[in-house]
């Protein structure tokens, strides 16, 4: 696995495509830090504004349709790319399991992808307690929260890499395999909810469960559910369609 994750990861980093999509997830935070917009002096404002920060970011904004957008163009080139050009064959002729280059590729799709979500985040809590007043004492007390907010990004960042990768192995072309992720994203997180027997309609996007399990660290979050149950559930999601997708590998013919 090590020589696809460095050789797939260092691809990703260093492409045109990885920094134009830096652009678009850091922007929130320079806004952020253009204007803070802080309510008070200390800790307790600062954990408030930045749990409040990021309770309307990360399901609007970062885990939104946007973030959803850039996860789904990263994790669904690393298969579909290599069939659509014609080098899986080459690939998987190698001395190097399926098992082994379905984990690589994986794995170093959501690296990238940690990296791109994650500087923002961290932009974001290194910078907070400044306008707070808040000093190292705020930067040590937003780590839970930091943590926890990295933390859910990453569950659901991980079930949409598995997704997208499992509807490459099927569609075997970049773009539309794009178009079919971001198409079933759409059609059961905003156009399903709109038929009115569904109660709650809001749960059913991955915004919403992303604040469930932030509920773990965050202290002011009014959302239901579980957060252990909701992070099990999408781990159990996303190894499924990884097995899947592996099975598909393993019996799927590809052209040279």
């Amino acid at each position: 696995m090590t020589p696809v994750f460095e050789t797939e990861f260092l691809r990703l980093i260093r492409s045109r495509k990885f920094k134009l999509l830096f652009l678009v997830t850091i922007f929130p935070a320079v806004i952020y830090l253009l204007s803070p917009n802080a309510s008070g002096t200390g800790v307790e404002p600062l954990k408030k504004g930045f749990e409040d920060l990021f309770a309307d970011l990360l399901p609007n904004y970062w885990l939104g349709i946007i973030g959803q957008l850039i996860a789904v163009i990263i994790m669904s080139d690393l298969i579909a790319g290599e069939i659509d050009r014609g080098t899986i064959r080459l690939i998987l002729a190698r001395p190097i399991g399926i098992g082994e280059f379905l984990a690589g590729k994986f794995l170093a799709g959501l690296s990238a992808l940690l990296v791109l979500f994650g500087i923002p985040y961290a932009v974001v809590w290194l910078y907070a307690p400044l306008p707070y007043r808040a000093g190292l004492a705020g930067v040590k007390a937003l780590a839970v929260d930091f943590g926890a907010v990295l933390a859910s990004t990453a569950v659901i960042l991980a079930f949409l890499g598995a997704l997208s990768m499992f509807l490459a192995v099927l569609v075997r072309r970049p773009l539309y395999a794009t178009l079919a992720t971001f198409g079933i994203l759409f059609l059961g997180q905003f156009l399903l909810p709109q038929v009115p027997y569904f109660e709650h309609p809001e749960r059913l996007t991955l915004g919403y469960q992303a604040l469930v399990m932030l509920k773990a660290g965050f202290e002011s979050l009014s959302v239901t559910g579980t957060p252990w149950k909701t992070a099990v559930a999408f781990a159990v999601a996303s190894a499924s369609l990884l097995l899947v997708t592996w099975l598909l590998l393993v019996k799927g013919e590809f052209p040279d």
